[in-house]
């Protein structure tokens, strides 16, 4: 079975289990989550599709979020934090993202998307065993550590499948991959580096390779 078949069903299977219960996370960043994108409009127009807008996006990305909405008739969900950046410095202290980065990351990603998700059974995502150590393991369906069903169609899948299917089905991707960004996420806490390493130039300095969403066991979920 080749891996966009394998990816197919494990999108199909969940669909089946959680009927309208299942929603789409794409960060408009990397080319796995435009990849995952394409494959469910394929299979099913009516999931919702969301992103997490911290309002610190690169530009590129919000252009992307807009041309896959005209591309795929659909309009992306934009879960934003309780605190605007101007709010959150003036609680937290200015850049708290260059002093305590997982605190950011939880106000600013974990929490709204929690929040999000409420009433739902399950979230696919675009993250792939070959894209860093602390993905190694994941599994095609998984607890996510928060009471919902993580599905990860594109487990098993390398940089060079998805490549592959970006090429094969013309999907678009954020320009800034091809601009020295292997991985995309807020302007303060993402850096140009090589491409050897696709986690790489997030979070410099900080040991920190994840942002909180990802944190969950990787063992077998109904």
């Amino acid at each position: 079975m080749t891996p966009e078949a394998r990816a197919e069903r494990v999108i199909r299977d969940a669909i089946v289990r959680h009927g309208g219960r299942v929603a789409v996370a794409c960060s408009f960043g990397g080319p796995s989550g435009m990849a995952l994108l394409d494959l469910v409009q394929r299979i099913d127009r009516t999931l919702p599709v969301y992103y997490i807008d911290t309002g610190l996006l690169f530009p590129e990305t919000y252009a992307l979020v807009a041309r896959a909405g005209r591309r795929y008739g659909i309009a992306p969900v934009a879960l934003q934090p309780a605190l605007t950046v101007a709010e959150q410095d003036a609680r937290y202290g200015a850049a708290l993202w260059e002093r305590d980065p997982d605190a950011c990351c939880a106000l600013r990603k974990v929490a709204p998307h929690r929040a999000f998700l409420r009433g739902y059974g399950a979230w696919l995502t675009a993250i792939r065993r070959d894209q860093s150590a602390t993905r190694a393991e994941i599994e095609p369906v998984a607890d996510d550590g928060a009471g919902l069903v993580k599905v990860s169609p594109l487990f098993d899948w390398s940089e060079a499948d998805v490549w592959a299917y970006v090429n094969a089905h013309d999907v678009p991707v954020n320009p800034l991959l091809a601009d020295g960004y292997p991985s995309l996420g807020c302007i303060p806490c993402t850096r140009r580096a090589s491409a050897d390493d696709q986690r790489a130039g997030r979070w410099t300095g900080f040991a920190k390779t994840e942002c909180g969403l990802h944190h969950a066991p990787a063992g077998r979920a109904s």
